[in-house]
């Protein structure tokens, strides 16, 4: 007989263990199991962390965030065409580029309006980093050509300083003569070439 009471006993003291919260619930264990994955995973919070994102993804599955919806907005409101790169960023780079006199890094007139401009709404939001590439055509040596278009990017970097853009957010590379965009067998050509191109790295978070 003592065999079969010890098991009861312990199956009773057993019940009187469970909390008092779950006894009020009722019979149904249903009540208390978690609901989902969510609180699977999360039992403390009952909800995952929220990730602050559009929800867009980019080429490569970046995912776009608040600034890239922002300086898409801008973009478009303005009427600068732009494209999005691969990668494992969101990369914006702009068709139009800023462009220079034979020889010269001189900043023209109607670019310092556009960098300007430009250069407001990026002292808004440091979720973006700005790359600017600078570039010449085929007059002239080629070590010539390398230290123009340098320079030619650092002046498009001065002049977004000017306005007020975090200058550890801005990065030049000069790429010479090496990187065109059209022939240099033409006037029209080389002028084409004799550019600055800017590309916008926005961040993840």
């Amino acid at each position: 007989m003592k065999y079969i009471i010890l098991p009861i006993l312990l199956v009773l003291t057993g019940c009187g263990s469970l909390p008092s919260d779950m006894m009020l619930m009722g019979d149904s264990m249903l009540d208390v199991a978690p609901k989902g994955d969510v609180d699977v995973r999360y039992p403390e919070w009952r909800k995952a962390p929220q990730i602050s994102t559009a929800g867009v993804q980019g080429p490569m599955g970046q995912q776009r965030t608040t600034s890239y919806d922002s300086l898409q907005s801008f973009l478009l409101k303005n009427g600068v065409d732009y494209e999005v790169l691969p990668g494992n960023h969101v990369m914006v780079k702009l068709k139009d580029t800023i462009k220079f006199e034979t020889g010269s890094s001189k900043v023209s007139s109607d670019s310092s309006y556009w960098l300007g401009m430009m250069g407001n709404y990026l002292s808004r939001d440091p979720g973006i980093d700005i790359v600017i590439d600078g570039h010449a055509d085929s007059t002239g040596s080629p070590n010539f050509n390398d230290g123009l278009s340098l320079r030619r990017a650092k002046q498009v970097k001065q002049t977004l300083i000017k306005n007020n853009v975090a200058m550890d957010s801005i990065f030049t590379r000069g790429y010479g003569e090496y990187v065109p965009a059209c022939t240099n067998k033409t006037t029209a050509g080389k002028a084409c070439n004799r550019r600055v191109e800017v590309l916008f790295v926005v961040s993840n978070n």
